[in-house]
């Protein structure tokens, strides 16, 4: 590969009614043979990371990613406008401010949104 992306794997869909977390996640995973991508939770996608909910056709994505040093950042602003707390989130994701998301999301060559 001659150049370097940037590749941002946007989480935006609810887990309850969709298959788009877990598609993301594949697609981090997938991603993850030629790059290094970032997993972004932002909006409803971000109930996905609760401990609560069930997630067993993800987490072994999610393990998966953590296994090679890849980050999910949960936006922080998307957490407060729900009621949901760090606290109640799993230990494999990193909660961010929402400034820091979308610098992300801007720096990055391609964004594939789920």
């Amino acid at each position: 590969m001659s150049e370097e992306k940037n590749v941002v794997i946007l989480l935006r869909q609810p887990p309850h009614g969709t298959l788009y977390p877990v598609e993301g996640l594949r697609m981090s995973v997938a991603v993850s043979a030629d790059f290094d991508p970032i997993t972004v939770v932002i909006n409803d996608a971000v109930y996905a990371f609760i401990k609560s909910v069930d997630k067993t056709m993800y987490s072994m994505h999610v393990d998966f990613l953590k296994g090679i040093d890849l980050d999910i950042f949960v936006d922080k602003k998307s957490l407060e406008e729900r009621g949901i707390k760090q606290d109640d989130l799993i230990d494999q994701v990193e909660v961010k401010g929402h400034d820091e998301i979308l610098k992300l999301i801007a720096d990055s060559t391609v964004t594939i949104p789920f």
